[in-house]
């Protein structure tokens, strides 16, 4: 069930602002690494660039006792560039930023390059640029702006703590009592190939990082590819990563709706007037790429179609969960003009 507003007079025909619990950031402080994809996620790598020529760069680096050095692979040596360019560098990865030295004691990593200015993550303590991947993406540690928590309005976890947790249905029994704890999937996978400059062994420093629902345009899918993606309360079901079992649609469900990347005002989804214009912009759930510096979400635009933006924006929520199996309706027909009531246990 997706969140479509308060009702009116009996009924959830809402439009436009309506449909939201407010707007919020997806990720306001995380906007400059690929971490800020996460629903939740774990150590940010913040994007740096600096304009320059000359500096040495290797395709490998070995690190004792403090130190990075910067070493050559195969046929691959390390060897100084002029001037800094994608095609020159998409097995060149690794710099310590210097023209004069091969050793320092925290490494850059080059993952992308426009005109001469490069952009790349510094790493410390030994950690190689898979490291930083996976910190940034296989870890739940931290919460996304949009998720929150019970105690900072507007986010999802406030929402669902005082309209549902603290609710009680006069028999006794909390709102929650009828909620399913389920996935919601925030796929952070990606394929090796569009792994883009993040790949060390060949990977072009002028393509950007996308993740896999970037490729699922015509075939959109309801499993959750890994399991550190698959956002639930119990670790039974999938990470055990939330506190309450709340979340948003995914780019894959909402494809399934009848969105995609034109105008589109009669699938069930858009929230403006049937057949007219008068949508908003509202969050998914689904992470597009990480470019240069900035993270990107898929969101739905006001004109009911499928786009992207970056996740320091503020747009709409719309909070999702899912009934128990079971669960009893005791009138409605499931329009938005006479909308299911839901039975509550005697």
């Amino acid at each position: 069930m997706i969140y479509n507003g308060v009702p009116n007079n009996g009924t959830c025909n809402n439009t436009g602002a309506n449909t939201h619990i407010g707007t919020r950031e997806f990720n306001s402080s995380s906007y400059a690494s690929a971490a800020g994809v996460g629903y939740m996620y774990g150590t940010r790598y913040v994007s740096s660039s600096r304009t320059g020529t000359g500096w040495y760069y290797a395709p490998d680096v070995k690190y004792e006792n403090g130190t990075y050095t910067l070493i050559s692979k195969g046929s691959y040596n390390v060897e100084t560039k002029e001037t800094i360019q994608g095609t020159n560098l998409s097995y060149q990865h690794y710099t310590c930023g210097s023209s004069t030295s091969t050793n320092c004691t925290t490494v850059r990593y080059v993952f992308y390059v426009s005109d001469t200015t490069a952009y790349y993550i510094t790493l410390t303590g030994g950690k190689l640029v898979s490291d930083a991947l996976s910190d940034m993406l296989d870890y739940n540690d931290n919460s996304s702006t949009i998720k929150g928590n019970s105690t900072t309005n507007g986010t999802l976890d406030y929402w669902y703590y005082n309209n549902i947790y603290q609710v009680n249905d006069g028999k006794g029994n909390s709102y929650s009592t009828y909620v399913e704890d389920t996935v919601y999937c925030n796929d952070r996978s990606y394929n090796n190939y569009s792994a883009s400059g993040w790949n060390p062994d060949g990977g072009s420093t002028n393509t950007y990082l996308y993740f896999a629902s970037y490729g699922r345009n015509s075939n959109p899918i309801v499993t959750c590819p890994r399991d550190i993606d698959k956002f639930t309360v119990s670790s039974s079901k999938g990470n055990g990563s939330l506190d309450y079992p709340v979340g948003l649609l995914t780019v894959d469900e909402i494809r399934m709706a009848g969105a995609a990347g034109s105008t589109n005002y009669n699938h069930y989804l858009y929230n403006g007037p049937r057949g007219s214009y008068g949508g908003t912009y509202w969050w998914t759930i689904s992470p597009y790429y990480f470019i240069n510096s900035l993270a990107y979400e898929w969101i739905v635009h006001s004109e009911g179609r499928l786009k992207n933006d970056i996740v320091g924006y503020t747009y709409g929520v719309r909070p999702v969960i899912s009934l128990v199996p079971g669960t009893r309706t005791s009138g409605g027909d499931g329009t938005s003009d006479d909308p299911y009531t839901i039975e509550v246990s005697e």
